[in-house]
């Protein structure tokens, strides 16, 4: 059994606009902290809340790819080609069916 489980179609996609606002938030606040020239203590405090968020996003997109990719039965190290080709691979994570019943990351039912 793997240590992330498994993530059907539907959830997948709800978490990835969950995940596309965390990242939409941060790259706002790393966008308002930056066209000053002097350093304020606002724009530090935005920049580094909006690089959290990017880092929030990226590690809950790595997740839920490694989880969506054992609901196919496959490794997670599947993930290195999501890096590589991050758009296909996630319109094929989206429209691919999971295995049905449980393989060896565990039952279907979440």
């Amino acid at each position: 059994m793997g240590f992330f489980g498994r993530l059907p179609r539907l959830g997948y996609l709800l978490r990835l606009c969950i995940i596309s606002i965390f990242y939409a938030l941060g790259g706002l606040l790393v966008h308002l902290a930056l066209p000053g020239e002097g350093t304020s203590l606002l724009g530090l405090i935005c920049l580094f809340l909006g690089s959290g968020f990017v880092l929030l996003a990226l590690l809950l997109w790595w997740f839920a790819t490694v989880r969506r990719f054992h609901d196919m039965n496959l490794s997670g190290w599947w993930f290195i080609l999501a890096i590589l080709f991050p758009p296909f691979v996630t319109l094929v994570l989206c429209f691919w069916p999971g295995t049905r019943g449980y393989n060896r990351f565990g039952s279907p039912w979440y």
